[in-house]
This record gives structure tokens, sequence and C-alpha cells, in this order.
């Protein structure tokens, strides 16, 4: 239950950063409304801009703006889904437009209505079954010579093509059973009075704002035709009763939401907002507050978003049955000023007063929600947050929203290193070199450690020292996967000089964490001769990370433990995962200087040998210390003593050199000494 929770509080967190991205766009389509008014109602007319071409221009972006938004939620739950962002935008678009626009054209009223619906639904759907299909044990690709790009695009194919079906047949279902509830719900709501069926439509007309979709358009698809059109009291019809008197700054009467956030509110976030969004909601367009505060998907503005609006209706109902009023037959156009509207409309100075004293209503309704909110979001803990589960919603976003920010800021401030490190990595030649492991018995090589160099000029090939600095701007999968590739490319040439050479392959906890990243590392080592190493502290960064190397073990890949002791180690471990050897440190050897030292080094080796694992002695530089750890037990040596990290062709050789009884001594003379790179 707690994994939903959390699972449905990602997508709403990601949901509500998509509908913010588009706050530009929706400005740009609010005020190039505001434009077309002003002309058309001022009477300019410039040369070089027709009044058709702006009205054109606003239904063009209306149109485009269930696109827009269809592509924004799939960005970002491409993110939260670990989904290649192109892969998912492509599959959202295609379920989007092939369910909105298969049957329909493009601008018909059935189509942009059910479009501002696809718009979430159709992204939302497709990369969760998207994220489901790509589990599947399906035929991939796996080749050296395909770019990371490539190969991936290629892979994504089967599954985003069974997501597409998917989700198709899945909406056509959903449309059907949609069909089904309307045909049965429909009588009941034509039975109701005219006050119960505006009230209706209208509180159901806002829940769907609140999900970030057009409320007015998809509420017209439940009700009747004429519904808007149907006369409630002299000659004023639904339509004009809602935005004279309802729709006060567009809808969910958000102009007394920007009034009660300026004079009762002192969040600055909150003020910016209404300040920007002011002068649209004078003129009834609302999307800018309702997606910049964000009023979408906020739990702690729904109450008073739902219900002022049919406050104002009742009110507003009461007054125009009680005292009467002329109504002209044309109706205004929506986007007209508040008080304009209503005195165009009637003609009267008293209805320009009730909307006034309704102004005044909702901007008090809205008062004690708007205080409240703004004290949470402008407060650096929540005390109250633990009497009031209500508050509970906000305070994830809260927090969401300050880790995001620290991890921003921990990029930028090492964003000029990270910079520097991948221009360093751009010029230099990149190479793998290999360290044998030694056989502590019979003194043969039975296998290499991986390991990444690059050549400096004048250096030589040194250790990758920009390596550290590439893993924590988010570059370590590709590190990993560049490494991968190297090493696939150089087993065949292992596995000819000896059948038994096994080569071991450092990575990073992030990709093991990563489920796409171990299923190509199942597949394509399948039966490889390999053994992948993961630092002792990764092990503790991630709980898919346990799970992940069960998934290597159970593929017959073997999994080491490296650096074991160079920290706090938990020896719980050394039960619980499925590994099969554990690479001792070297700060456990150097401790081992002195008796005690010892004795921890051997009872650990016979613990790693009880528990049917084998024990890699690394760093060892000296004769002494060979025969230190050779006493413990361990089975494997690594370390100077014997070779540096070499070429392929070296190790090769030197592991030639060592077949059979291999006299070590003679080997190690000719070898130079030096501390490692």
């Amino acid at each position: 239950m707690k994994s939903f929770v959390g699972f449905a509080e990602n997508v709403r967190f990601s949901l509500q950063e998509a509908f913010i991205a588009l706050v530009p766009f929706i400005i740009l389509i609010s005020a190039l409304r505001l434009i077309d008014f002003a002309f058309t109602y001022s009477g300019i007319v410039l040369p070089f801009l027709p009044p058709s071409i702006l009205a054109e221009i606003s239904r063009l972006l209306d149109v485009a703006m269930p696109v827009m938004l269809a592509i924004s939620v799939s960005y970002q739950l491409s993110i939260l889904f670990r989904v290649d962002r192109v892969t998912g935008a492509a599959l959202a678009l295609a379920v989007f437009f092939f369910d909105t626009y298969g049957a329909m054209p493009i601008d018909d009223v059935e189509a942009v209505s059910l479009a501002s619906v696809n718009a979430v639904i159709a992204p939302l759907m497709s990369l969760l079954l998207l994220r489901l299909s790509a589990r599947l044990p399906l035929p991939r690709v796996h080749h050296g010579a395909l770019s990371y790009n490539l190969e991936n695009a290629m892979n994504m194919a089967i599954p985003a093509l069974i997501s597409f079906v998917l989700t198709v047949a899945a909406l056509s279902v959903l449309h059907d059973v949609a069909d089904i509830v309307y045909e049965a719900l429909a009588p009941a709501f034509l039975g109701l009075g005219s006050e119960m069926a505006v009230a209706l439509y209208l509180a159901g007309s806002q829940l769907i704002w609140f999900l970030g979709l057009h409320g007015t358009n998809l509420a017209y698809l439940a009700v009747p035709p004429d519904f808007g059109a149907v006369e409630i009291a002299s000659g004023m019809t639904r339509d004009m009763f809602m935005t004279c008197f309802v729709n006060l700054g567009g809808s969910g009467t958000t102009l007394g939401l920007v009034l009660a956030i300026l004079l009762f509110s002192r969040n600055p976030h909150m003020r910016s907002i209404a300040v920007v969004a002011l002068p649209f909601t004078i003129f009834n367009i609302s999307e800018i507050l309702l997606f910049g505060l964000p009023i979408v998907l906020n739990l702690r503005l729904l109450l008073p978003f739902v219900a002022i609006p049919v406050v104002c209706q009742t009110i507003a109902w009461v007054a125009l049955t009680q005292i009467g009023m002329t109504v002209f037959p044309a109706e205004v156009p929506w986007v007209t000023p508040m008080f304009l509207n209503v005195y165009l409309q009637t003609g009267e100075t008293w209805t320009v007063l009730l909307q006034a004293a309704l102004l005044g209503v909702s901007t008090l309704l809205y008062a004690p929600f708007v205080v409240r909110y703004g004290r949470l979001r402008g407060a650096s803990q929540g005390p109250s947050l633990l009497n009031d589960g209500a508050d509970f919603d906000d305070h994830l976003r809260r927090q969401h929203g300050r880790t995001v920010l620290d991890q921003q800021s921990s990029l930028l401030r090492s964003s000029e290193a990270a910079r520097d490190a991948v221009d360093f990595v751009r010029e230099n030649q990149l190479a793998m070199h290999y360290q044998p492991e030694i056989d502590a018995r019979t003194g043969a090589c039975i296998g290499f450690e991986a390991l990444l160099r690059v050549w400096v000029e004048g250096r030589g090939f040194v250790g990758p020292h920009f390596l550290e600095t590439l893993e924590n701007a988010g570059f370590a999968h590709l590190i990993d996967r560049w490494v991968c590739r190297q090493v696939l490319q150089d087993l065949p040439q292992v596995q000819e000089a000896g059948r038994d050479l096994i080569v071991s392959i450092n990575l990073h906890p992030d990709t093991i964490a990563d489920q796409a990243a171990v299923d190509w590392l199942v597949q394509a080592f399948a039966g490889m001769p390999v053994s992948f190493e993961i630092i002792e502290r990764g092990l503790r960064s991630d709980p898919a990370i346990a799970e992940n190397l069960r998934r290597l073990a159970d593929a017959h890949l073997s999994v080491a433990i490296d650096d074991f002791g160079a920290g706090h180690s938990n020896f719980n471990l050394l039960a619980d995962l499925p590994v099969s050897i554990v690479k001792f440190d070297r700060s456990l050897l150097l401790s081992a200087a002195d008796q005690r030292g010892r004795i921890v080094y051997r009872k650990l080796t016979g613990l790693c040998h009880e528990l049917g694992y084998r024990v890699v002695a690394e760093g060892v530089e000296t004769r002494a210390q060979a025969d230190l750890v050779a006493s413990c037990g361990v089975d494997l040596i690594q370390g100077w003593l014997y070779a540096p990290a070499l070429p392929l062709d070296e190790a090769l050789a030197f592991a030639e050199q060592l077949k059979g009884t291999a006299q070590m001594q003679t080997v190690r003379a000719r070898l130079p000494l030096g501390p490692p790179c």
C-alpha cells in the first residue's frame, strides 16, 4: 500500500510539473486573446495584421494546446518511469493522435474535448505499459559496433509497439464504458431542476479543471447540446448567467482568489503569481493561476475551488428570481472584463453591484484557505502536519521540490569540473588495461581485473582521475557502458588465450540499480567468463541493487564485493547477497602489519570460506605481504608485486609466462615496482 501511495504521489508531482511547464505557452495564448479582443471592440485595424489572422492564430494555438500538454506530460513521465525521453514522447504522441483524431477532424468539437483528456491519459497509460513491456524477455540487439542510442532505439521498438497496441485497445474500452455510463446517467441529470443541474455542471467542471484538463469543454460533453442555451430567467441563458455571475475571473471565480492572495497572503511566490495572473483574470482567463500557483492537483485549494462557484451561483440565482431584470439577446463575449460584461448584457446598475458583492464573497471565502496554504509553503518546517492530514500532500510536494533544488544546486556547483572532465575525455584516448589475478596456491594467472586508463601526453597511460567527477555529474552509466563494450570486444582474444581466464568488470552502484542496464548486462554477457564487481558501500545505496545482483547470479554471472573492509563493513551483506567473491581492501592488509590485524585478516578469510566465497587480497606490493595473505588462506592475490594493469596483449603474455608452475620470482624481477596509478 505504501509503495502504491508513493508511486501515485510521484505521478501527481510529475503531472503537476508538466502543467507548470506550459505556463509560458498559456500566457502566449491568453495575450493573443486579449489583443484580438482589443482590436475587435476598439475598431482598430492594422494594415499588416487583418483581424482574421489573430483569430486564426488563436484557434490554431487552442488546437495545439492539448498536443503541447501531451508532450510535456510524456517528458515528465519518461523521467519518472526511466524511459528514453524521445521514445516515450514518440509513443505517447502516436497514441494521442491515433485515438483522438483517428476518426474525427482535428478541429471537430468532440475531438477538441477528447484531446484534453487524452493529453494526460494517453502518455500515462502508454508509458506505464512501455515500462512493463520493456521487462518482457524479448529478443534484443547486442552488437559492439552499434552506438548506444541506435542499439537502445532498436531494442525499444518491440516494447513500444506492444504498448501502442495495448494502450489504444484500453482507451477504446474506456470510451465504450464512458458512453455506457453517460447513457445511464443522462436521463437522471435531465430530470433535475435547472438550479441543481447548473450546480452539478459547475462542480463537475471545476473538478475537471483541478485535474489539469479543460473543464469547460469536457463538462459540455456530459450535458445536452442545448444545455447552455436554456433560459433561466427574463431571457438570460445558462451561459450568460455563468459568464456574468459565476466565472468571475474565469473558472473557479479566480479573480476572488487573486484578490485574496494580494490582500491576505504574505507568501512571496503566491503574490508574484497573483500579480502576473491579475491582468488576465480581469478578462476571465484563469489558466495562468490554475497552472502557475498551482491549483491543479493541489488538494489544499480543491474545496474552495469547487465550492465557491456553486455558492456564487446560489446567491445570484436567488437575487435574479427575486428582483428580475432585462437581458439583451446578444451574448457578450466571455473575455469582456468584469463589470463591463454584466452591464453590456443587462443594462442595469444593480447587476453590477451584485457582481461586486459576489466578488467580495468569493474573496472572503478564499481568504482562510489562501492564508493557510501560504503559511504552509513558507514554513521551513511543518509541525502542524502531524495534526492535519490534509497538509501532508503539500508537504510531500514541497519536500520533493527542495530535494530537486538541492540536487540542481549540487550539479551547478560541479558543472565546471564536469565540463572540464568531459573535455579531457574527448581530447585524450581511453583504453582498457588488465591487472592479473594470481592463484595463491599454484602461482598461475587465473584472470584479470579490467581497469580504465587514459593517455596523457608526457605521462603515458594513467588512472582516470576524472572518474569521480563524471560519476557525480550522472555519467556513471555511460562510463560503465563504454567499459563493458570494450571488454566485450576483448573477450574473444582472452578466451583464445585461455579458456579458464576470467575478466572482472567494475560497475557503479547506479548501473546495478538500473533495471534496463542489468537487462543489457544479462543478455550481452550470457555465457561469458566475466565477474562483475561492486564496491561494498554501494550495496546499501539503493534497494534495487540487491534484487538486480540476484538477477545477475541467476543468469550464472559471477558477482564480487569490491573494497570489502574499506569502510564500516556490514557482515550481513556476506550472508544475504548472492555474491561468489569477496575482495579485501588494501586497508585490511595494512592493518595486518601487527598481530591483532593479522588475526582479523585470518578470521575474515575463514568466515568468507565458510560462507562459500573465494577471497581476493588486493594491493599486495611486497613479498612479505604476499606470504602473509597466503598464510591466511586467501585464494587469489592481486597487486603490483606481480603486475600493474597492462595492455591486453601484455597481460595475456604475462598470463602465458605463469602457466603451469610459473616461476614467480623470475617474473617479479623483470617487472618494475611502484605505487599504483
